[in-house]
């Protein structure tokens, strides 16, 4: 009985996931600097996984991409933001190989205010977005 009693009070306090050994937060965002400004963009969207090449995000079949990345919609599929699109922002973790992650789709911020220094694609002192990547973000405060 007492084995059952761990996951059941998981379950009911919010941390199944640490079962399993994967670190989540179910908090706001860091970067997020007024929750109450935020628009997100509907239900989300599906993550173009291919898309996502770059080594920093891990290889093939395990890619992790941090929430605050900066992204942009390709028919319909989140990818890379690249400055030729408009800049949105991923609302949360995502991650490639998740069983707990939804299949349908990711939040996606598209306007409000948030702090530049701390979204993951910031670089330098102070730390800011790539030029091409913040014209695109026009919705967004950046402090």
């Amino acid at each position: 009985m007492r084995n059952l009693l761990l996951p059941l009070t998981a379950l009911l306090l919010g941390s199944a996931v640490a079962i399993r050994g994967e670190k989540r937060s179910l908090s706001t965002p860091a970067w997020i600097a007024d929750y109450h400004s935020i628009d997100l963009h509907g239900l989300g969207a599906p993550m173009n996984w291919a898309a996502w090449t770059d080594a920093k995000y891990g290889v093939a079949g395990h890619r992790l991409i941090p929430s605050g990345t900066a992204v942009s919609l390709a028919a319909g599929k989140i990818v890379p933001a690249d400055g030729t699109a408009d800049t949105l922002l991923l609302f949360s973790d995502a991650r490639e190989d998740s069983t707990t992650d939804s299949i349908s789709g990711y939040g996606l911020a598209v306007a409000g205010n948030v702090h530049e220094a701390l979204l993951p694609d910031s670089s330098g002192s102070p730390a800011v977005l790539p030029t091409p990547i913040r014209a695109k973000a026009t919705r967004f405060y950046l402090q």
